[in-house]
């Protein structure tokens, strides 16, 4: 799971250069959760221009009490990232979620199954942002496919997406296994063709059009999102 980095009792001056340190002594591949009082965002932004390409940047919790994000030192370093690594890795980070969460629904540990599921909802909708407001308007600007593509297909099952992520929240802060569970299952099948048509569709088909210097862009408005 990696170390947690709580900076909300430190003087704020002393903050930035302790994140970073923390950072560099990380083996790749290994991460730290930072624990903020406020939105990270210009933390974002000095991460980008100091250590582009070498980082993830993944939010766990958005406010108002506390501001969570996970920190990963990437293995293979680089700023010549494809669109389909960046957002397949963000797939396989919400699968890892989804299946904590379902470990703790089965045995009926309920703050932790609400704690996962409030992850992997803030985790997903966000990804769900990232491609409705960032990947998708340049995929369709550059196709001339908007209203009978892939983009299209893609948003009309994020809204069923949607629609099963408040049921599973609501059943789990209910405490109804068998309902959660269900709804559950649902949304794992549903995703299960849906990033396989988006890892080998329309992530490479984006990446083969989209020049390396606008993916670059791209990723860096994506660990903004």
């Amino acid at each position: 799971m990696g170390k947690i980095l709580d900076v909300r009792e430190m003087v704020p001056k002393d903050r930035h250069s302790t994140i970073f340190d923390t950072f560099r002594n990380l083996e790749p591949g290994g991460s730290f959760v930072l624990v903020n009082d406020h939105e990270p965002k210009p933390l974002l932004y000095q991460f980008q221009a100091e250590h582009d390409g070498e980082f993830e940047w993944w939010p766990l919790e958005q406010g108002p009490q506390a501001w969570r994000v996970r920190i990963v030192k990437r293995e293979t370093a680089g700023t010549d990232r494809t669109i389909t690594d960046y957002l397949q890795t963000d797939h396989r980070r919400l699968d890892g979620i989804m299946e904590s969460f379902q470990g703790a629904l089965r045995a009926e540990r309920w703050e932790e199954a609400s704690s996962d599921f409030r992850e992997f909802v803030l985790g997903l909708r966000r990804h769900i942002r990232i491609e409705e407001e960032i990947l998708f308007p340049v995929f369709e600007e550059k196709t001339g496919m908007i209203d009978a593509g892939p983009t299209f297909v893609m948003k009309m099952e994020h809204k069923e997406i949607n629609e099963l992520l408040d049921r599973i929240l609501s059943s789990t802060d209910g405490h109804d296994a068998g309902a959660a569970s269900e709804a559950a299952g649902a949304l794992i099948n549903i995703l299960m063709d849906h990033n396989m048509k988006e890892e080998h569709i329309l992530y490479p088909e984006s990446d083969a059009f989209i020049t390396e210097a606008e993916r670059a862009q791209i990723i860096k408005k994506a660990q903004a999102a």
